[in-house]
Parts: structure tokens; sequence; C-alpha cells
């Protein structure tokens, strides 16, 4: 049998992320097993928000991952209310790389991802982060579709 020990799951805070944490810590406590949640801000473009509006790039991305930082701790705290050993990573870059690179870096033996991102387009491609990390992790991924009710919302 196999021994699940390490379970991440990245989220984007969309639905479709929320009922991936909901399995994931079933799974984890099922399997006393870490579970490690994951936001990626993706890569910003180097200069200002617009004309309009001179923000520094870097001012934007560090209110991205203040917020981010914000919503994993709320998140980690829900799943350890749970009695799930529970740890936060935020990491830049492109959401599939960094799901797939953190897999590997800290031997992972199950991804669970929501099957849509938040954005429309999202919805209409089957999520591409999803499809990606899909074809490329190193270990089995589950995906999950968001519930009827989350699914009725959009």
């Amino acid at each position: 049998m196999t021994l699940i020990r390490r379970i991440l799951v990245p989220t984007d805070f969309s639905d479709s992320a929320r009922q991936a944490l909901d399995w994931g810590t079933t799974l984890a406590r099922e399997f006393k097993a870490e579970l490690v949640l994951l936001h990626v801000v993706e890569n910003l473009t180097v200069g200002y928000a617009s004309d309009l509006f001179p923000v520094p790039m870097a001012e934007v991305y560090e209110e991205i991952a203040g917020y981010a930082r914000t919503e994993l701790t709320k998140l980690a705290e829900e799943v350890r209310s749970q009695g799930v050993t529970v740890s936060e990573r935020l990491s830049q870059g492109t959401p599939s790389a960094e799901i797939i690179r953190l897999a590997k870096d800290e031997p992972t033996d199950l991804i669970v991802v929501g099957s849509h991102g938040k954005g429309l387009l999202d919805h209409a491609l089957f999520g591409s982060t999803t499809e990606r990390v899909v074809r490329k992790a190193s270990c089995p991924v589950l995906t999950c579709r968001p519930n009827k009710k989350a699914a009725e919302k959009t």
C-alpha cells in the first residue's frame, strides 16, 4: 500500500481551490499526513501599474503577497483546528511551474488541486494551471471540481 505522508494543496482562494482544500484536509487527517498549503503570486512586469497610477510593481507585489499571507494563515488555522499538521508556502512565479517545483523539492506524495481557477477563462479551459500540473507532476494529482452550490454562483 502506498503511504501518503505529505499532501500539497495549491490555492488561488477560489471556490474550486476551497473544494480541493476540503479534500486535502480530509485525506491528510485519514492518512495522518502533513498538508502543505501553497499560493503562487504570478510574476509581475517590471515598471509601473499604469501611467495614470504610477505605483512601482514591487509595491504591488508586496500588497498581493501580504493579502496572500493573511489568507494562507486563515486557511492553515482552519486546517489545524481539524487536527491536521499544516505548513504554508508562498512563492512567486508561474503557478504550474512552482507547484511542480515544490512537489519535487519537498517530496510530495499527492497534489490536490481545484479543477478551475478564479478567472472565467480558467473555467472555459479546465484551468490551464491544473492541466499542466496533471501532465508534469512527479506524483499523483487529485483534481477537484467545485461543489454544485459553488458552481451555481458562477
